[in-house]
């Protein structure tokens, strides 16, 4: 089938409602990484930019911790303060990566949650050692489908490639920046001790909550026709009725370093 010429990746606006439909980061990993940080400081301060509708925000604030989510999509913004009125250690603020408007030596950690690659690294990096303070802690987290081992996804994916055959795909490509993480971090002589850490864990989903998970992709539905999309949609949700999956496998990934 003909592939639409659409704007792509879109704009995350378009997907800010679905978008707290998607999995949890691995909160093992996650409490993993708070106590390497929690070495350096007893209250640390989070910074988690781009941080969509505040995925790790909010699982640091179950944690016990503080700090910002900066996210530059007004509408993904909205949404995840409007989840957030519980979490009142959780500061907003509507800015990009490579401008965060933190102050100098103000965070203990920068995190990263599926968003580095969607922002200019080489300037994002420089933000991320203006605020961090000495001895502060740097995170490129990622959470991405298991397409190894979990027979679901893969099937899936075949069935889209079936229904889109010139679909391009955005994994190939933020698969293949993950790969570079680590010597990136190593390249800055500011950065140190760079760790890297993964957790496949079966996640139980509903048939909604899954659906609301493709939902927000930005990838296909900004090549494709709407109708398309759509048929896309109803397929999966076709799929999940029939198969009524009792878990599904997702990886979260992370590299990890420290500011000398």
């Amino acid at each position: 089938m003909q592939i639409a010429n659409m704007p792509f990746p879109g704009s995350f606006s378009e997907v800010a409602e679905a978008y707290p439909k998607r999995p949890p980061y691995s909160r093992r990993m996650l409490k993993m990484l708070a106590g390497q940080v929690q070495t350096i400081s007893n209250s640390p301060t989070f910074a988690d930019i781009g941080a969509g509708t505040g995925a790790i925000a909010y699982a640091l604030a179950d944690m016990g911790l503080s700090g910002y989510a900066v996210e530059p999509d007004r509408e993904m913004l909205a949404t995840g303060h409007r989840l957030g009125l519980s979490y009142p250690a959780v500061s907003w603020i509507n800015a990009p990566g490579e401008r965060t408007g933190l102050a100098d030596s103000s965070v203990d950690w920068v995190c990263y949650g599926t968003s580095f690659h969607w922002i200019n690294t080489s300037e994002a990096l420089r933000e991320c050692i203006r605020i961090l303070r000495p001895h502060g802690c740097v995170t490129i987290a990622n959470l991405l489908t298991d397409l190894e081992t979990d027979p679901f996804h893969i099937e899936i994916e075949n069935r889209i490639r079936d229904i889109a055959p010139g679909l391009r795909r955005a994994r190939p490509s933020i698969a293949a920046q993950m790969e570079t993480y680590e010597a990136l971090l190593n390249q800055y002589p500011a950065f140190g001790n760079c760790i890297s850490l993964a957790s496949t864990e079966a996640i139980s989903t509903s048939e909604e909550r899954y659906v609301d998970y493709w939902a927000s992709s930005l990838d296909i539905p900004n090549q494709v026709p709407p109708e398309t999309w759509h048929y896309i949609l109803q397929m999966i949700a076709e799929m999940f009725r029939s198969r009524q999956p009792a878990s599904l496998r997702f990886r979260s990934t992370a590299w990890h370093a420290q500011r000398n």
